[in-house]
């Protein structure tokens, strides 16, 4: 049985994207603060700051991250770049992954192999010392050395 939801976010008419704690805890407060979410006065309601910036990233970037900090949280499907894993149905082939989902993680492996835009134009990395040496021992120390064995 799948526990009840710690966090749920969606999206209401008149405040933007919200998120419904299904409890009031002071943790719970202090994570959704930390992810941009600001109490709705005189509601049990968080809502989205700046809610013109780029809502749906931000929110799914602050969905991730209260996952991460171990909270149980539905979301709406836009909102959410890993829904709940469905069964697959019985007698048929498994279910391939939503087409978000296979599209953020595309995202994440392009954006790990990518070379940050400060790096580039930085010169390549050179193999070997980067600094050579200048002492040369003169040839008549190394024969004088030589020679007392």
């Amino acid at each position: 049985m799948a526990e009840a939801p710690h966090i749920t976010i969606g999206h209401h008419p008149d405040a933007g994207v919200v998120a419904a704690p299904s409890r009031d805890h002071h943790v719970i407060d202090h994570l959704l603060r930390r992810v941009g979410f600001e109490p709705i006065p005189d509601s049990r309601l968080y809502a989205l700051t700046e809610p013109g910036r780029d809502p749906v990233r931000r929110t799914q970037l602050a969905v991730q991250s209260l996952r991460a900090a171990r909270q149980n949280v539905s979301a709406d499907a836009a909102y959410d770049l890993h829904p709940g894993e469905h069964p697959p149905q019985s007698g048929g082939p498994p279910q391939e992954p939503p087409l978000a989902a296979a599209s953020a993680q595309q995202r994440r492996a392009q954006a790990a192999t990518a070379v940050s835009p400060a790096r580039r134009g930085t010169a390549a990395a050179q193999v070997g010392p980067l600094v050579e040496s200048t002492y040369r021992p003169s040839p008549a120390v190394s024969r004088q050395s030589a020679h007392h064995r």
